[in-house]
């Protein structure tokens, strides 16, 4: 029998990685590395304190969704972000630029959502709108991210 919610959110990290390795990317490989590595980091620090040692959140313990959890914590958060990001960059408009971020944290929120319909994730003192102001976080921390290291790389090539 399939487990419909490993299906679904390795469907969903699959068709990431599927798009982001076609898309026309704004970021160059090394900023595209960079963001999406610190967006894991967080992703999995985050996840540890507000599951594991809070326990705002309980997880299950079936080896089949917790795989699940780990494939949307690991890679689906982090890439739909960066594939979010490049779209952000090669933008001028800031409607669309705000359009790109809603639409990826509401993605993002039903990913959420679904954990919460499969039964992978419980809400015990927890709400939706922290995952909201969660996933805004890790929008603005990625934007923030790749200016700083823009900035770096920038100052670098003019020293030399």
């Amino acid at each position: 029998m399939i487990n419909v919610e490993f299906a679904s959110y390795f469907f969903v990290a699959w068709a990431a990685v599927a798009f982001f390795s076609a898309m026309k990317k704004s970021l160059t490989f090394l900023e595209n590395t960079i963001v999406y590595l610190v967006i894991l980091i967080i992703s999995v620090n985050w996840s540890w304190i507000i599951y594991e040692q809070l326990k705002f959140v309980k997880l299950t313990r079936d080896p089949l969704p917790y795989t699940a959890f780990l494939i949307n914590r690991s890679i689906a958060i982090p890439l739909i972000i960066v594939i979010t990001l490049n779209f952000v960059m090669a933008e001028n408009s800031r409607k669309k630029t705000m359009l790109y971020a809603a639409g990826s944290v509401t993605i993002l929120t039903l990913l959420v959502v679904m954990g919460n319909y499969f039964g992978i994730t419980t809400l015990i003192n927890w709400n939706l709108a922290f995952d909201v102001m969660y996933f805004i976080g890790l929008h603005l921390i990625a934007y923030y991210v790749w200016k700083f290291f823009h900035q770096l790389e920038k100052n670098e090539v003019q020293s030399t």
